[in-house]
């Protein structure tokens, strides 16, 4: 069913932005307002994108295994936003969890997600390009917005505001992703 698409693009929206503001801006706010030296701030950056690799592999094989893909799905971006929450209260040495945490588990909902045209929305095999497209476009607005908006908060307010912003964002988008099916399984009605 095609409304999957949409609700399951949407809820991803929120938690895509954030993790492209945090890949790109965490290093930024761990030396300037956590005084980390710079070459720390890089390497805490390039982790978050680096953990995004066994997140993708597990989430996509956990995902792959289950009927209930929502949860592979909704689960880890509410993670996500939580993980991002606490950034602003957060001592310094817990930045480092939580910032691989925050790439962990937003490639491993995003594997799960990744399988939405074909699981629950039974596309046929022709057209999950199309479909594929669509999510990722919904996707690309949380991407290009979140950013965007973050950018414009913080130097008004704080980075602290910013962080719960996006772990606001995307927590709220995240639950739209609760109204998204699940696959149909043989005898299913």
């Amino acid at each position: 069913m095609t409304r999957d698409l949409w609700v399951y693009g949407i809820a991803l929206l929120g938690g895509y932005g954030a993790y492209f503001t945090t890949s790109q801006l965490f290093s930024q706010y761990v030396t300037t307002d956590r005084h980390f030296d710079p070459s720390a701030g890089g390497l805490l950056s390039a982790l978050i994108l680096l953990a995004g690799i066994p997140g993708s592999v597990l989430g996509g094989h956990l995902a792959d295994r289950s009927t209930n893909l929502r949860m592979f799905v909704v689960g880890p971006l509410v993670t996500v936003a939580a993980l991002l929450a606490l950034i602003p209260v957060a001592p310094n040495i817990l930045l480092w969890p939580l910032g691989i945490g925050i790439g962990f588990f937003l490639i491993f909902g995003f594997a799960a997600w990744l399988a939405v045209p074909s699981r629950v929305s039974n596309i046929r095999a022709e057209h999950i390009g199309s479909a594929t497209g669509l999510m990722l476009t919904l996707a690309a607005i949380g991407g290009f917005f979140i950013p965007i908006i973050f950018g414009h908060l913080v130097p008004h307010t704080s980075y602290g505001a910013g962080w719960v912003f996006l772990a606001v964002v995307s927590a709220a988008l995240a639950l739209v992703g609760l109204k998204g099916g699940n696959p149909v399984t043989a005898g299913s009605p």
